[in-house]
């Protein structure tokens, strides 16, 4: 089939050239290419699109703009994310907000704006792998990542301690591995992008530390899990398991990865969409397997992204992001991002820069269902058009205008050709059989689709996604996982977690087997 490139007439570059960051897929610099991205579905690697009929939306600039200025909060609103009040998700923990945010550097990364380079013959190119398998965490592995992995026990992921040397009083008692400038040896540099998310990275190369030495324990966890198609290491020799078969580093990661599926699927999809649209997507027949029903996103082939999840449905998360969040007992609340342009270590959450001890995270004030959750635990916002005042002002390292993050998002939509909310409503409607809400989005022109999903949640309530971005979302996040030929949804379909004996496998349940701070 021939492909059709896009190429929206009002489409302009609105970041000035300059040194790129890595943090441009947050909406910094446009990556070239955004503008030829295919109307049709393409292999691994690749974006595509769900609703390749529809025509893109083209604003004006002042158009864009206008909606923007609405989305912002100028001040540290109490009841918008800074204190308990009107603009909280009570359903919600603060910890997911950043759970979605790794999930999303897991599965989507556009370097192309890193890379500039000079031509993109084709279209916007995914170089994440499109699947649930920590590859942000993994890397290429042992072999092709060796500085990711600790060289005296090369199962493990490396974690930097520190030794508690004079000077060094203030760090973190445990850190991702460094260089000598602060920047985090990670697979994906968006894990470092501030404290929360480095901290949860971290904790996700616990829980495979952990992992490992509950394998050599007892060889029978990995179940049969076949070995993850990726760089292999032997059993380390050095800690062999008491008895039982030889367990290898890939199967290992297998049993890591599909935990990490399940808490995906059934943990925070759920939590996302609700339990509903979740139900309708991933159905459990009656043998108890797991079998998904997609009226939206097709894969004739291999998986790809579909840059109406990426652009748009996926990134109800930043509209999750509080103003200030308490990361312990004694830290107070600190902004995500302060409005000075050059803040102290610990004025707020930016990151590139060695953790240090006052802005270790407590997990129980981001999660439910640990032993000391409760009041303390924070609640994201609501799934809404309102964005945190923190994110009027973002950290030059993202836009060197230091732009609203809205005006980014919206912007990038426009590059991207992305249709309006309005027409993805009807289409969605029309596939699923399942009537759209009535939204009202105030505006004098049709709304970018961002903001149209933002609307439509906000119309339900705001305590999840609304029925057509909860079904895009759904049906992008299991159809990727249906479509790895190593996940447990291809390869097991039965399969259920036996790390903590239940297959309720929660974010309380990988954090207390990590061993952070609870």
């Amino acid at each position: 089939m021939t492909e059709t490139p896009n190429s929206p007439e009002n489409a302009t570059d609105h970041q000035p050239p300059g040194v790129p960051s890595p943090l441009d897929h947050h909406g910094g610099a446009r990556p070239r290419g955004l503008d030829t991205v295919p109307h049709s579905s393409t292999d691994t690697g690749r974006y595509g699109r769900l609703f390749r009929t529809l025509p893109a939306l083209n604003l004006t600039d002042e158009q864009y703009r206008a909606v923007a200025a609405q989305m912002e909060e100028a001040t540290l609103a109490p009841g918008w994310g800074n204190a308990p009040g009107q603009g909280d998700n009570p359903t919600l923990p603060a910890g997911y907000t950043y759970l979605a945010q790794f999930v999303d550097h897991d599965i989507t990364f556009d370097p192309v704006s890193v890379l500039g380079a000079a031509n993109d013959p084709d279209a916007l190119a995914n170089f994440r792998t499109p699947r649930f398998d920590l590859d942000s965490l993994y890397g290429g592995g042992p072999k092709v990542s060796p500085w990711l992995y600790d060289q005296s026990d090369p199962d493990k992921l490396l974690v930097h301690t520190n030794p508690g040397t004079p000077g060094n009083e203030t760090l973190a008692t445990r850190d991702l591995p460094r260089n000598e400038q602060g920047r985090a040896l990670v697979g994906d540099p968006r894990n470092d992008v501030h404290a929360i998310v480095a901290q949860l990275h971290l904790a996700f190369s616990l829980f495979h530390n952990a992992v490992v030495d509950k394998v050599r324990a007892d060889p029978t966890l990995v179940g049969g899990a076949p070995a993850t198609p990726a760089p292999d290491s032997p059993y380390n020799p050095a800690n062999p398991a008491p008895s039982g078969p030889t367990v290898t580093f890939a199967q290992i990661c297998t049993l890591v990865r599909w935990h990490y599926q399940w808490l995906v699927l059934r943990d925070l999809l759920p939590r996302l969409v609700g339990a509903d649209v979740a139900n309708a997507v991933l159905v459990t027949d009656k043998k108890g397997r797991l079998k998904t029903d997609l009226k939206l996103y097709s894969v004739r082939r291999n998986a790809w992204m579909p840059v109406e999840f990426s652009g748009a449905a996926y990134r109800f998360g930043h509209s999750l992001v509080r103003d200030a969040y308490q990361l312990n007992a004694t830290s107070g609340a600190i902004p995500v991002f302060s409005a000075s342009p050059t803040p102290g270590p610990v004025e707020d959450l930016r990151g590139f820069r060695p953790l240090v001890a006052a802005l270790e995270v407590q997990w129980h004030r981001f999660f439910d269902a640990l032993p000391s959750s409760g009041p303390e635990t924070q609640t994201s916002r609501l799934f809404d058009t309102h964005l945190a005042a923190s994110l009027s002002h973002l950290p030059t390292g993202i836009d060197t205008e230091r732009r609203p993050l809205a005006l980014l998002n919206l912007f990038r939509g426009q590059a991207l050709g992305l249709p309006s909310g309005e027409d993805v409503a009807i289409a969605v409607s029309s596939a699923t059989g399942t009537p759209a809400l009535s939204v009202s989005t105030g505006l004098p022109h049709p709304s970018p689709l961002w903001f149209w999903l933002l609307k439509e949640a906000e119309t339900g309530g705001g305590n999840q996604l609304g029925p057509v971005g909860g079904r895009i979302v759904a049906e992008v996040l299991v159809g990727l996982a249906a479509k790895d030929p190593s996940g447990f949804l291809r390869a097991r379909p039965d399969w259920k977690p036996n790390l903590v004996g239940t297959d309720a496998f929660t974010m309380a349940d990988l954090l207390t087997i990590a061993g952070v701070q609870l």
